[in-house]
């Protein structure tokens, strides 16, 4: 069982490392807010449960639980809150050409 939430736990922490990877890569908030939604809610409920497995499934630990229902639930509606606002501010996304397009 500490195999798997060893495992568990360095999956999320990957998921969450590639995540932040484009967050400083891509171009613009709508894009950044798509890498960093994503990613953030998988990898923190993964490294939760890499977690509740290895305290165990006791009713004292049910507060993983909890937590992982949380960041399940609030994950995408922060995102989309951020969205939003942004969109509200009249953030225009960042346009890129094609190499086919003519200048």
């Amino acid at each position: 069982m500490n195999i798997i939430s060893l495992i568990l736990i360095y999956l999320g922490l990957l998921v969450m490392l590639i995540g932040s990877f484009g967050v400083a890569r891509l171009p613009d908030i709508y894009s950044r807010l798509q890498a960093s939604g994503a990613s953030d809610t998988v990898g923190v409920i993964v490294i939760l449960a890499g977690f509740l497995l290895y305290k165990g499934f006791r009713f004292s630990d049910s507060f993983l639980g909890l937590l992982i229902l949380f960041f399940f639930v609030t994950g995408p509606i922060i995102g989309h809150s951020i969205a939003k606002s942004a969109f509200l501010s009249k953030v225009e996304p960042s346009q890129s050409r094609d190499k086919g397009e003519d200048a």
